[in-house]
């Protein structure tokens, strides 16, 4: 008997569609970064990597659920099947993400194409080995940071990469020092895959992610306050290496260290959890619907957001030159917008366009 589809998945995919887009919009269009001082620190803090982080946990979530049944059942025919199926979605978003590269330099598709290749061969692997894989990717980060030069191709100022069309600049941006890379980003799929395994309908096991993401994330974030904030107050600091200590010891994205990993995957469970909640509590709630229809157009509203929200600020000259309460108010606009689109169109049709085009052309059946 098929399970009742968990909304509160599809609400947490919404939510960081929503704080994706907000966080792009004001990248591009804001020319005031430090005017607004405290919207400042709640868009570095809360939706610097954040979104991309819950997507990945909750891509992870899904390829555990969808894949359940046949692992479950022991059955290598449709484990083996299973694996087919992700490794054609893993090569197409692969493809898709290079494509999306010459237009976005931000893609996280190809990260995305080379974590389904991977977790194609995990579907049946247990929960230690997951989460071992999960850590790896994270060790495995700060050791090529060791070894490896982060800032060889990076222009700082511009935030601009040099050399990504050469075989090193196409193999080192992917992999390592791209705005999201294979290390250690796909780690977080691996952990959704753990993740996948629990429960989430019990409340019992509901609350205490919610409560250990919580104290994961408030532990990250105070430990990288405190060493920034003791580092920085000694009376020989050398100013010129404030930004390596932020770096280091922060919470930033890039470079994507494990207190950043820490605190992101922390508050990614925790609004996982607070969703699904939500949704259970308020099944009938023309928001939640709204919120659930949109997360299951992800696929078609990254690239909207991309092409059409982005595209209009370049088409009307609004590109480094605005404030950020016109970039929030644009990006929220826009997300509003895919709301009631996605409302009107998962209640006429079963997917998404792109996700209909994406199912077809990687699906050999409706499993």
């Amino acid at each position: 008997m098929k399970k009742q589809r968990i909304v509160g998945y599809d609400v947490a995919r919404a939510i960081a569609m929503f704080g994706m887009i907000v966080h792009h919009f004001v990248i591009a269009a804001a020319a005031d970064h430090e005017s607004s001082y405290w919207l400042t620190m709640v868009l570095t803090s809360l939706a610097d990597g954040r979104p991309a982080a819950m997507f990945l946990i909750l891509a992870g979530i899904g390829i555990t659920l969808r894949s359940r049944r046949s692992v479950e059942s022991g059955d290598r025919v449709l484990i083996k099947h299973e694996r087919a199926i992700l490794a054609k979605r893993g090569f197409l978003l692969l493809a898709l993400g290079f494509l999306n590269l010459l237009v976005w330099p931000g893609d996280i598709l190809r990260v995305y194409g080379v974590s389904l290749l991977l977790a194609s061969q995990l579907l049946d692997a247990s929960n230690r080995r997951l989460v071992c894989f999960s850590a790896c990717f994270a060790v495995g980060f700060v050791v090529l940071l060791f070894v490896l030069d982060y800032e060889r191709n990076w222009d700082w100022s511009t935030m601009t990469y040099h050399n990504l069309w050469t075989k090193e600049g196409i193999v080192r941006n992917l992999f390592f020092d791209g705005f999201r890379a294979v290390f250690p980003w796909s780690g977080f799929l691996f952990f959704g895959m753990w993740l996948g395994r629990h429960e989430m309908r019990d409340h019992a096991t509901l609350m205490k992610c919610v409560v250990r993401g919580f104290a994961i994330m408030v532990i990250a974030e105070t430990v990288s306050a405190f060493s920034v904030w003791i580092l920085l107050s000694e009376p020989n600091h050398d100013p010129s290496r404030h930004e390596e200590v932020i770096a280091l010891f922060g919470t930033r994205s890039m470079p994507p260290l494990p207190l950043f990993l820490a605190a992101a995957g922390g508050l990614a469970v925790t609004i996982i959890g607070i969703c699904i909640y939500v949704a259970e509590l308020f099944p009938r709630s023309i928001v939640v619907r709204s919120l659930s229809m949109t997360g299951q157009m992800a696929l078609t509203w990254y690239f909207a957001h991309i092409y059409f929200g982005l595209g209009a600020l370049v088409w009307f000259d609004a590109i480094g030159n605005q404030t950020i309460g016109f970039a929030i108010a644009t990006g929220s606009g826009f997300f509003f917008i895919a709301m009631i689109a996605s409302f009107y169109l998962r209640g006429r049709y079963q997917y998404g366009p792109l996700e209909w085009i994406f199912r077809a052309l990687t699906s050999n059946s409706a499993v």
